[in-house]
Formats: structure tokens, sequence, C-alpha cells
């Protein structure tokens, strides 16, 4: 719709891991004969640590593919540049990327955000929305020593937690929908600058072997970009599917798909959705 209407050829990328590439492929096919170019590049895959011995489960690079994980969005700006996606963008002459998690159903391109970006010369920004108690565990945009940070809860201690999901103490949280500068990614990435916080997951897999992956999140180079901004954007834009009760929702009538942005019925009094509640085997 974006391409037609402006007659433009804005591409479609996703970031793959090597759990989700043969899938992904498999539905693109479909897509053969639509006018958009769709490009694809995988994460990297890390080996996962054995939380008892702190050692790499993997022996060889071929070893099986259950003592690997996909390293986490924070992986993507490394990962465009090795794939060669970032300088093949680049060399078309574009300027900026739009990124979000691909189960936000509300991130679409808000051309609003772009021109804020262009006239403050902003090599970063981060949309951000108001927290409510659905949003407790939420990043958050705090002021450290000067510089903008991005605080995940997994980097607050035990006894801050309280404080951390407090939608007093911090009003917004990060969607994830971020608008990025691909000149100042090639900067970031070809001179060593990202240095971007690293968040111990621990994890128990079926085999009941206790694991760490060491994770980093996307948001949390916001530290590394110039004229970097947190933009508070309306809830509409956050609308993530990772249930089968958001599913529910987004597929009632309760909204409606214009050129592939979900708009809710304006019949409803209240902008906020109704509470869903299935049973586990619904999961």
């Amino acid at each position: 719709y974006l391409n037609k209407k402006f007659d433009v050829n804005v591409p479609f990328i996703l970031m793959n891991s090597f759990n989700t590439e043969d899938d992904t492929m498999r539905i693109l096919k479909k897509y053969g004969s639509h006018k958009i170019d769709i490009l694809t590049f995988n994460e990297s895959r890390c080996p996962r640590i054995n939380k008892e011995s702190l050692l790499p489960m993997p022996q060889t690079p071929t070893s099986d593919i259950s003592q690997w994980y996909p390293y986490g969005h924070g992986d993507v700006f490394e990962s465009m540049l090795n794939s060669g996606i970032l300088d093949r963008l680049i060399a078309e002459g574009k300027e900026y990327i739009f990124i979000s998690n691909v189960d936000n159903l509300g991130a679409v391109v808000d051309l609003n955000i772009l021109q804020y970006m262009v006239d403050n010369d902003s090599e970063f920004i981060m949309e951000v929305t108001d927290k409510t108690k659905a949003d407790i565990k939420g990043g958050t945009l705090i002021d450290y020593e000067g510089t903008i940070r991005l605080l995940e809860v997994a980097q607050v201690p035990a006894e801050h937690i309280e404080d951390f999901k407090s939608i007093k103490k911090f009003r917004i949280f990060n969607t994830n929908n971020l608008w990025i500068s691909l000149k100042a990614i090639k900067r970031v990435t070809e001179e060593k600058e990202l240095n971007l916080e690293v968040i111990v997951n621990n994890k128990t897999l079926e085999s009941g072997v206790k694991v760490i992956q060491l994770e980093t999140a996307v948001g949390s180079a916001i530290k590394h970009f110039k004229n970097a901004y947190g933009v508070n954007v309306p809830r509409s834009r956050f609308l993530p599917v990772k249930s089968t009760t958001d599913l529910f929702l987004v597929t009632s009538d309760l909204y409606s798909l214009n050129h592939g942005a979900l708009t809710m019925n304006p019949k409803r009094l209240s902008q906020t959705v109704p509470l869903v509640k299935l049973g586990d085997e619904f999961k």
C-alpha cells in the first residue's frame, strides 16, 4: 500500500533465526507475485552455557541445534552488516530503517515520526507509550549520567522491582518500534562502538538441564546514536500478539484491517481492550 500510494520501493525485511528460517521461506512463496521486495537475513546463533559447569554446551559448530540459541534482537545491527543487507540498502539510496517486533500488529509506518527525525537530524528514535498495569515489565528510558539509556526489567535488582513496575514512577515503556539512520548503524558497527548491556536469561531445557543464555536488546543501542529521542505515541501503535487471547481480540470485530493497519471499531467507547482469559489448553 505504501509503495503504491507514494510510487516508491520500500522493501520489507525479516530477521530470522535458525528456528524460523525454513517456515518463513515457505510462507514467503505465497507473496512472489506481489509488488514488494521481501528480504531476509539470519541473526547469529550462540552456544548455550551449562549453568553448573559454566562451559559452552556445543563442542563443534555442527553440534545439535538444541545446544544453540538465537542471540536476540540486539544482534540486528551486526547481522545486518554481516549479511550485506546494510550495504545493499545504503547503496540503493535508503537513509532510514523502521524496526519493530514481528508480533506487534500496531507497528505501521508513520510519516510524522519520520519527518520529525529528519527535521531534528536524529539518528535514533524509540517509540514509547504510556504504561498500564498490563505493561509493568516493559523497558523504560532513563537519564544515566547525562545520557539516555534503556532500562530493562532483567537489569533491575530484586529489591527495586516494585519501583520499576510502578506506573507512577515510570510512566512510559518501550514499544520496540525504532527508527534508525542506516549510515549511523554502519558507523557504530564498523567502528566497533556497540557496547550493549548483556541480559542474563536463565532457562531449563526439556531434558532438565539448566542453561544460561546471554542476550542483548536492540533498544539499548540508543546511547550510541546522536540526537536520540523517545517519542510518546498512541497506544494503538503497540498491539502485540503473544498469546491466543491476543489473537482472539485482533480477529474479533473490535478491529478492522485497513491497508495493513488495524483500526479499532469507532463504536467502542473505551480505547482499552477487554480482558479475555482462556484456559491453559489454549496457550
